[in-house]
């Protein structure tokens, strides 16, 4: 369900969620020593390998992954198994839970290897299958990007997988 203010004819696949470049995408662009707590870009991407870490460790290395920047709602409501994602649009926020977003989108977007969701669970939700055949990786708490030479890092306070 999208929340207004929005046009009655916009749907959830009328977002403009689009093929982006990962460093822009992730916001790693720019040369920052903390994230930037006010970026609220969007899309997807795909990337020949990341990392997903917690902590200082080194992670864990995917491949082949397709990479869906999203932002969860800063006031959205606790879900056990969901997450309210918000959209910065020209007209306004649009919010939409994560299952329904998923749910509409995964299947137009290219295949991949993995599915990994650069989206902070700040409730800790465990999201249910999302019906794809490819292996979904979302983080615990806030999800941080960062780079260390050419590599790519994710970070959270734990990794969950579908």
């Amino acid at each position: 369900m999208i929340t207004p203010p929005i046009t009655p004819s916009l749907t959830i696949g009328d977002l403009p969620f689009r093929e982006r470049p990962v460093l822009e995408l992730l916001h790693l662009d720019e040369d920052r020593d903390l994230p930037a707590a006010d970026y609220a870009g969007f899309g997807w991407a795909q990337v020949d390998e990341l990392w997903l870490a917690v902590g200082e460790d080194d992670g864990e290395r995917v491949t082949d992954a397709l990479v869906l920047a999203l932002h969860s709602a800063d006031d959205g409501e606790a879900h056990a198994d969901d997450i309210e994602l918000e959209f910065e649009l020209p007209t306004g926020a649009v919010s939409v839970l994560a299952s329904d977003f998923l749910a509409r989108w995964l299947p137009k977007l290219p295949p991949a290897r993995a599915i990994v969701l650069a989206l902070c669970n700040p409730h800790g939700a465990k999201l249910r299958a999302a019906g794809v055949a490819v292996p979904i990786h979302y983080g615990l708490g806030d999800v941080q990007s960062w780079r260390d030479g050419d590599r790519i890092l994710l970070t959270a306070e734990s990794w969950c997988q579908l």
